[in-house]
């Protein structure tokens, strides 16, 4: 018999499914980690995307000309009421070049803040982030030109 999975350890999974889902570049993964409505916001120049199918074209068309690798770290999560919750999460994301640009390194670091929503998945409770406000903490460093449209 399995232990019942905490709501804590739900939103671990539901923030890591985002930054597992963009490194791998399986698109499914990603989308299992927001609600259809989701908005997300960016330092500028990126901005601020709404609804799970703009959000995600977004991210396939930024990561497009390279790989990444988050690493999520410190974790501050809160339990907001029944069915919701928000969180804070250290990550650092490295970017790697690929074909023209191989070679090319960036670093990235800073925080997600996220309000969550618990809902019903197949039969079985799940937590799916609303809203994530991706905050630059220190400036990027590295080949910025692999951020260039």
């Amino acid at each position: 018999m399995s232990s019942p999975i905490s709501d804590h350890d739900l939103i671990r999974n539901t923030i890591a499914r985002y930054s597992i889902g963009v490194d791998l570049k399986d698109w499914d993964l990603f989308t299992s980690a927001f609600t259809e409505t989701a908005k997300i916001t960016f330092p500028a120049p990126m901005g601020t995307f709404e609804g799970i199918t703009t959000i995600t074209a977004t991210i396939q068309s930024t990561v497009s000309n390279f790989h990444t690798s988050h690493a999520l770290s410190t974790q501050l999560i809160e339990i907001t009421g029944e069915k919701t919750a928000k969180a804070t999460t250290y990550t650092a994301t490295e970017l790697f070049g690929t074909g023209e640009n191989e070679g090319k390194h960036a670093t990235n670091r800073g925080l997600y803040r996220d309000k969550l929503v618990k809902i019903s998945v197949d039969g079985r409770e799940d937590w799916r982030i609303a809203e994530r406000d991706a905050v630059g903490q220190w400036p990027l460093t590295g080949d910025l030109s692999l951020l260039a449209p």
